[in-house]
C-alpha cells in the first residue's frame, strides 16, 4: 500500500506528519487518515507528497515479493 509506505518513509526520515500536512495545506488529521488507510489518497495528493519530499513516486511503489 502506497500510503503505508509514505508513513514508513516519514518515520524513517524523522519527518512529522504535521510538517507534511502544513505543506500540503490540509489538516494533519486528514493526512493521518490517508496514511493509516482510513481515507482515500487522490493521485494529485500523491504527486504533491512526492514533490514536497523531493522523492520519485517509485519510492513508495514497493512491490511485495511472493514465494
Amino acid at each position: 500500500m502506497v500510503a503505508k509506505s509514505i508513513g514508513e518513509y516519514l518515520r524513517e526520515n524523522g519527518i512529522k506528519q504535521t510538517w507534511l500536512a502544513d505543506r500540503l495545506d490540509i489538516p494533519a488529521t486528514t493526512l493521518n487518515g490517508i496514511i493509516n488507510g482510513r481515507a482515500e489518497m487522490k493521485a494529485d495528493m500523491f504527486i504533491s507528497i512526492c514533490r514536497i519530499l523531493n522523492v520519485p513516486p517509485e519510492t513508495f511503489a514497493k512491490e511485495t515479493e511472493t514465494a
